[in-house]
């Protein structure tokens, strides 16, 4: 009897395991991977005359396979992945002249089965800012120095993006100015956990292939946001920004592109339209407060004034502006 109800206790034990796998497979679903993958491009006013494209950078990009849920663009000039479900996606390339770029597709199908393809292609853009490169260096040859600008109120700030502008207050009435805070004149330099942040200069330099390049004197150290500490393996205190041991030596390549903010919702009629233009920096590059981006849109710029404005790598929504000035303040 003793071994009867063993036998069917393995035998129920056996059942539930088999019919609880079952179970499983039907919720997972079957794995399917993207098949017949293409990738095909339309270079934006190409033509016999113009085989590289009109000069504007953009690319019309469609994929298309059998039993894919969503696709990946990637692309070699650095910009940030770009994910369509309907396969067609539009990206603008702006390194100056004609330029060869390698653009890959993801397809993804069910249970998160992919395939991928990829495509060469040659497109010119012409887009220069040389007013820019001769503002900030003076001319093909000529280097300048910039530095903070400490002495004005309003020399460092931050606020919203465009996508939580409208999330703090229900309207959009601050993504285009430092509306959550901002710094007021020399209020960094008298402290020895801020006072960094006051003694640094920036070298832009332009050669005479038009190449723009960047150095960055710390004096050895720099100021960081609180919430990018980890790039100095060291802690910082919650909310509070201080001045590290960094090394900045080095020569950074600088490029300039056409912005991609959405400038086109201003609530303020007599905010200056900016400039529309973004400087990228090479080697992880920045210009004088971390928080862990190397690209900065030029807001003005004069032949001794620069205002820009950057982002924060760990918190997107997050705006932040830096005034610049050829003149060390006293």
């Amino acid at each position: 009897m003793m071994n009867r109800l063993k036998y069917i206790g393995i035998m129920l034990f056996s059942f539930l395991l088999i019919t609880t796998c079952q179970d499983e497979d039907k919720e997972f679903g079957n794995i399917t991977a993207p098949t017949n993958l293409s990738l095909s491009f339309e270079i934006v006013g190409q033509s016999l005359d113009n085989p590289n494209g009109d000069g504007s950078g953009f690319v019309v990009f469609t994929a298309t396979a059998d039993n894919a849920l969503n696709y990946r663009f990637t692309f070699s000039d650095n910009s940030s992945d770009e994910s369509s479900y309907t396969g067609v996606t539009t990206h603008r390339f702006s390194v100056q002249g004609i330029v060869t770029y390698t653009v890959s597709v993801i397809a993804t199908g069910t249970g998160g089965a992919s395939s991928t393809t990829s495509v060469t292609l040659d497109v010119v853009s012409a887009f220069d800012d040389q007013e820019a490169k001769i503002f900030l260096t003076g001319g093909p040859g000529l280097s300048k120095t910039w530095y903070p600008k400490v002495d004005e109120n309003g020399h460092l700030g931050v606020g919203p993006t465009l996508e939580q502008d409208g999330n703090d207050d229900g309207s959009l009435n601050g993504h285009w100015f430092p509306q959550y805070d901002s710094t007021n004149a020399f209020g960094k330099c008298d402290d020895e956990d801020t006072d960094c942040f006051c003694d640094q200069d920036m070298t832009f330099s332009l050669d005479e292939n038009n190449q723009l390049t960047y150095t960055h004197n710390n004096n050895g150290q720099s100021f960081f946001n609180w919430a990018h500490c980890d790039a100095t393996g060291q802690q910082c205190d919650e909310f509070v920004d201080t001045c590290f041991d960094f090394d900045t030596t080095g020569v950074s390549d600088v490029t300039i592109i056409p912005s991609s903010t959405d400038w086109s919702q201003i609530a303020d009629p007599d905010f200056p339209a900016p400039r529309g233009s973004v400087m990228n920096f090479s080697g992880n590059a920045f210009m004088g407060y971390y928080t862990g981006v190397s690209s900065y849109e030029i807001l003005e710029i004069e032949e001794d004034y620069l205002y820009v404005r950057f982002y924060d790598a760990v918190n997107p929504v997050l705006a932040w502006y830096q005034m610049f000035t050829t003149t060390q303040p006293d």
